[in-house]
């Protein structure tokens, strides 16, 4: 079994926790920064598992992008392809998620002028109990879960 296959569980699990912890606490600041923290951790899963999907095809190297993964490795899987398609739909949840993801490394302000600007960046803040943080971190394990259930009939 491949080491990247626990790695990816364990930060999905950690994102779990973190959500979890989101919906118990009290302050603005925190709540925020829980969600954050939940969102890195998703990023990493991703990256995770896009090293997960380069093992099975022998490809050793580190994997900074599904876009490098996919013109890097020797044969780009059908998960692989997957992926692929729903990152380029900018309506699809992964296409959100990577974006999402990318505002995180800009302040408030660029995120805002960004959409105003027409750039669909998402918010990562929400009021309602279900957050696109939520959201994402469903679709995310699904997906994975089900690319593995496939990978073990096939």
């Amino acid at each position: 079994m491949s080491q990247w296959i626990g790695f990816t569980n364990q930060k999905l699990y950690q994102c779990r926790l973190l959500l979890a912890q989101r919906s118990a606490a009290d302050g603005g600041a925190l709540i925020k920064a829980l969600e954050e923290g939940a969102t890195h951790l998703l990023h990493d899963a991703w990256l995770s598992y896009l090293q997960e999907l380069g093992e099975m095809v022998a490809y050793r190297q580190p994997v900074s992008s599904l876009e490098q993964l996919m013109t890097s490795c020797p044969l780009p899987t059908g998960e692989m392809r997957e992926l692929a398609q729903l990152a380029e739909n900018s309506f699809s949840w992964l296409a959100q998620m990577l974006n999402g993801i990318a505002a995180l490394s800009r302040p408030d302000t660029v995120r805002q002028q960004a959409a105003s600007n027409g750039i669909g960046l998402i918010s990562l803040t929400d009021t309602s109990d279900s957050t696109q943080v939520d959201d994402w971190f469903r679709s995310l394990q699904g997906l994975i879960d089900l690319q593995r259930e496939n990978r073990q009939e096939s």
